[in-house]
């Protein structure tokens, strides 16, 4: 069956069945649902403003820096003493992007690196840090250390979230961590008899350069304790996460220690499941979970960035889709013992991971170029976050800089945005908002490869069934106050799709778009073309009452801002 007689079927088989589906509700009895599109389109978008699904926290549009390659040195870290323009040796060009998307959170310095990183090698004066022997084949200077991060977080304006080495150091050297963090400088009174003093490890603090306590409230108990963690099992680790956490220093006014307990590799539900019980009751704030989407047609062999053909591109993006299954999937898991759900997921590693054909240098692991293709891939997974509000705590696109899913590359003084940078751009209205139902109905497309192969995150234990559909038109909704967003992934390579969208129980007074969009799909910035791609104003029709038909090009990113009546 052609392209052009699938949608007619789909046309003339959804308006029949919406028609009969709707008319038990009475939002289907509303003079919007009852009239027949005066356009012809290829799609419907109902957005439900009575069924809302959780507050969209801004964390989900959290990120991650890596001592990996060149994402802190020359990416994020390039010395006070450069001639690149700087701020206190952070690269002024990283602050300033970071600030442009609000950026919300930073997880820092690992990843895996974190599973052997003794966070007193980078603190004191940069000239007596050693040099040690780290993660990924690579020794570390330690210039770039415990201080220079919060320097970072506060020139950006985002919350810190520090991974802790469960692997490799002792438990009391994470409470000291805790500490050196967040304990008071001030003279504090110790009892009868003893005089006031200051607390040894924030007098420390101070005499680095910083008085006033961190106030570090998210804290990653451990990194892919199932791999380079450590390789335990989830019944070891669980007791590892009560042993590290059964007393950590608390503070007079400092906020809120949110822990997040080391969480499955991909749809590993049972690990998940498993760590969840033999925690005994212990509830952390979050449960991280990691999955990294990569072209797997040749046996597992990881893609191209650059190179690649149509049935390779539906194929990416089917598989970033399945994000949905993972988090539906470990939300069950965690619910087995946290009955009322307390325990929220965070999706702190996320995005295309591929092979090294587009390497910056030879000193930059896992950089990679990031084309329209991934662009079209983080507005998915964000729409499938944004769709799970209630579940999601936090996320963290890895990384932000230099290595697999960057927003941003650079090398020496050159720099460029990549098109995941626009797209985090574009979605900045859903932060904070109240995300509702709201279903697509569209023609499918059929992901060939999945026929012949499976998928996996970072390992077997990881690994998922690929998914053998993509979704024609995908995205989410949110409303604050009069303001509703709606972002929407067109995945089709060469057609565009319009959609009529309706709003149940409300009026639409206007509407105005940003698209991302370009004719060929491979297409990318380099320091050469810094605005090869970017965004342009969408072309949006004016609203009939409570309804608007829009047309999304080929393999597009929109979003669209609706004021609401």
């Amino acid at each position: 069956m052609s392209l052009t007689s699938r949608r007619r079927f789909l046309r003339e088989s959804t308006l029949a069945s919406s028609a009969l589906a709707l008319a038990a509700t009475s939002f289907s009895r509303s003079p919007l649902f009852a009239q027949a599109s005066a356009t012809s389109v290829d799609a419907n978008i109902r957005i439900f403003p009575g069924e809302p699904i959780g507050t969209i926290q801004p964390e989900i549009y959290g990120h991650f820096i890596e001592h990996l390659g060149g994402v802190i040195y020359d990416g994020v870290w390039v010395g006070e003493k450069s001639k690149i323009a700087n701020v206190h040796g952070i690269r002024k060009a990283f602050i300033d992007t970071m600030r442009e998307i609000q950026a919300p959170v930073i997880r820092w310095p690992g990843g895996c690196f974190a599973d052997s990183y003794d966070w007193r090698d980078g603190i004191g004066p940069r000239d007596k840090r050693p040099q040690r022997s780290a993660f990924w084949t690579q020794d570390d200077s330690n210039q770039y250390g415990l201080h220079e991060f919060m320097e970072t977080c506060r020139a950006i304006g985002a919350e810190p979230y520090l991974a802790g080495d469960v692997r490799s150091l002792p438990a009391r050297d994470f409470y000291q961590f805790v500490e050196y963090c967040n304990a008071p400088s001030t003279p504090v009174e110790l009892g009868p008899g003893q005089p006031a003093g200051i607390n040894t490890l924030a007098a420390m603090r101070a005499k680095n350069g910083s008085a006033e306590p961190f106030n570090v409230r998210y804290w990653g108990v451990g990194n892919e304790t199932w791999g380079c963690g450590g390789n335990q099992t989830p019944e070891e680790y669980a007791g590892e996460y009560r042993r590290y956490t059964t007393w950590l220093p608390r503070y007079e006014g400092e906020k809120e220690l949110r822990l997040i307990a080391c969480g499955a590799n991909g749809d590993d539900a049972r690990w998940t499941a498993g760590v969840i019980k033999a925690l005994n009751g212990q509830t952390p704030y979050g449960f991280s979970t990691h999955y990294y989407t990569s072209g797997d047609k040749a046996h597992f062999a990881r893609g191209s960035a650059l190179q690649f053909d149509d049935a390779e591109f539906y194929d990416v993006l089917a598989r970033a889709a399945t994000m949905d299954r993972i988090i539906t999937d470990s939300w069950s898991a965690l619910g087995e013992a946290d009955h009322a759900h307390r325990v929220k997921i965070v999706m702190d590693e996320w995005g295309a991971w591929y092979g090294d054909d587009s390497r910056l240098g030879p000193h930059y692991n896992l950089s990679q170029q990031s084309t329209m293709r991934d662009a079209l891939l983080a507005g998915i997974t964000l729409d499938i976050f944004q769709r799970h509000a209630d579940k999601m705590a936090m996320a963290n696109v890895a990384q932000t800089i230099n290595c697999l899913h960057s927003l941003m590359l650079a090398e020496g003084d050159q720099f460029t945005v990549t098109p995941t940078f626009h797209v985090f751009k574009m979605y900045m209205g859903h932060m904070g908002g109240q995300s509702l139902r709201t279903e697509f109905s569209a023609d499918s497309i059929t992901n060939a490869i999945a026929q012949v192969t499976a998928v996996g995150g970072n390992s077997a234990a990881g690994s998922i069934d690929p998914a053998r559909s993509l979704a024609g038109l995908s995205g989410s909704a949110s409303l604050k106050g009069k303001t509703l967003t709606l972002s929407v992934v067109n995945p089709h390579l060469r057609e565009a799709v319009t959609a009529e969208i309706a709003i149940a129980g409300m009026q639409m007074a206007s509407a105005t778009g940003v698209v991302l969009t370009e004719p060929d799909v491979h297409a990318h910035n380099d320091f050469a073309h810094p605005n090869a791609v970017t965004t342009q104003p969408a072309r949006t029709g004016t609203p009939t009452g409570g309804s608007l038909t829009h047309t999304f090009p080929p393999a597009s990113v929109t979003t669209l801002t609706i004021t609401v009546a």
